[in-house]
């Protein structure tokens, strides 16, 4: 069954029923909360959380980054991170925005690049000698794809890859080539979203596609956790918008700052406030100089990650004006659950949360005129403002909470392990009905 009639079925995580087992997983990635409060992308150690609190043994392989500790456990997730460079403070590959745009702004990323690729496939390969472990999940096909085959393989281990948008958007050629390697030697690949899942489809027609995206807690969102202090520091504005992501090239902000002074033409009142950092950051800059909206614009940098469900709270309007590789757009579902309605770009996995007029507002990539009339159209219309809020709430606890999400993934890791178990491969051939 492909992707697209997959998602057609009532519900897009059914899957066949497996017996009850308890087993032990090692989810390899590269991205991963280093302490509390980080602001690193935590839906790795989210996932991996939903897992152990099931009753199944999670191991967390992560690179290391300076100051933090090489094994400890974060509640019941153990967490082992590798070194790849020495000191452990040239350490610049990993973390503070990931590896690609590390590698384009940074020579001692690029440095530490065949370090690192060596120290993650000597890990990997130990803690699967080692660890006597049921089923290996990859997170990215390139590189925790391809060092988590290449270990599982002589072990006999199943192994689950997750595509999370950038490893497949590529075009990068030998990149394909890697992807499909990795697809025809892995059990199943799960995907964030329909395009990641079409996308997966023509690099390997013949690979089992599960739909698993990324998700939130609704119970930690909620327009309660709004705060006059935060509306104040992102520029108290009549409305307030709010960016949240990384300050890279992909997601547009320059195209949301053009836009600005379109939208003040009709709301006089409006600031912007830009939750981030990355390499596009000088860029951010000069546009908000050269468009003259220095007075309605506040970068706030990073901003830990428990912080974040009061600042999207605290705002009137959440805008992703990605511009064409987007793998889901969680923020989007942060800000539904907060109570705050969203404009997106109609590019990647967006609009797998945003339905055009139901969940929020679609924009043209790359067309500040656009964007800035769904804002002051998602603005102005209290009618269209309320709906899509209340809808977006459903749609989050329905699809997209982590407990759901949790379960899917659960099952289509015992799925595995059974039939890896019964035919002696870490390949499982097609599904015959979902």
């Amino acid at each position: 069954m492909d992707f697209s009639t997959l998602c057609q079925q009532e519900n897009c995580y059914d899957i066949v029923a497996v017996e009850s087992l308890h087993v032990r997983i090692l989810s390899i990635a590269t991205t991963h909360p280093r302490f509390e409060g980080d602001s690193e992308p935590a839906y790795v150690l989210a996932l991996n959380q939903e897992l152990a609190g099931r009753g199944h043994h999670v191991t967390a392989l992560v690179p290391h980054a300076p100051g933090v500790a090489v094994n400890e456990s974060i509640g019941n997730v153990r967490v082992r991170r590798f070194r790849y460079f020495l000191p452990a403070s040239a350490q610049r590959l990993c973390y503070n925005g990931g590896i690609l745009p590390n590698l384009r702004k940074s020579w001692m990323a690029r440095v530490n690049l065949p370090f690192f690729l060596a120290a993650q496939t000597a890990a990997v390969a130990r803690e699967v000698a080692f660890g006597s472990y049921d089923v290996v999940q990859s997170h990215w096909l390139i590189t925790s794809g391809i060092v988590g085959v290449l270990a599982a393989r002589p072990a006999r281990l199943p192994v689950v890859v997750t595509a999370h948008g950038s490893d497949v958007f590529t075009e990068n050629r030998l990149f394909k080539i890697l992807d499909r390697w990795v697809l025809k030697r892995s059990c199943v690949c799960t995907v964030n979203s329909r395009r990641s899942g079409q996308l997966v489809s023509r690099l390997d027609p013949n690979a089992r596609i599960e739909p698993v995206p990324m998700g939130v807690y609704p119970e930690r969102h909620g327009k309660h956790l709004a705060s006059v202090a935060i509306r104040e520091a992102m520029g108290n504005g009549s409305p307030q918008m709010l960016f949240v992501g990384r300050f890279s090239e992909n997601k547009g902000v320059p195209d949301l700052i053009r836009a600005l002074p379109i939208i003040a033409t009709e709301l006089p009142g409006v600031r912007l406030a830009l939750v981030g950092f990355g390499p596009d950051e000088d860029r951010i800059r000069s546009t908000i100089t050269t468009q003259g909206v220095e007075d309605r614009v506040t970068l706030l940098g990073r901003v830990p990650g428990g912080e974040m469900p009061a600042h999207m709270a605290s705002a009137d309007l959440l805008v992703l004006p990605s511009i064409r590789i987007e793998g889901l757009g969680v923020v989007l579902l942060e800000a539904l659950a907060s109570g705050t309605p969203v404009v997106g770009s109609d590019v990647g996995g967006i609009p797998d949360i945003i339905e055009d007029g139901v969940t929020g507002l679609l924009s043209r990539s790359q067309d500040p005129s656009d964007i800035a009339a769904k804002c002051v159209r998602m603005i102005k219309d209290n009618d269209l403002n309320r709906r899509t809020i209340e809808n977006g709430k459903r749609l989050v606890d329905d699809r997209f909470s982590w407990t759901r999400i949790g379960e899917a993934l659960e099952a289509i890791l015992l799925e595995c392990v059974r039939d890896s178990r019964m035919s002696g491969s870490g390949r499982s051939g097609p599904r015959e009905s979902v």
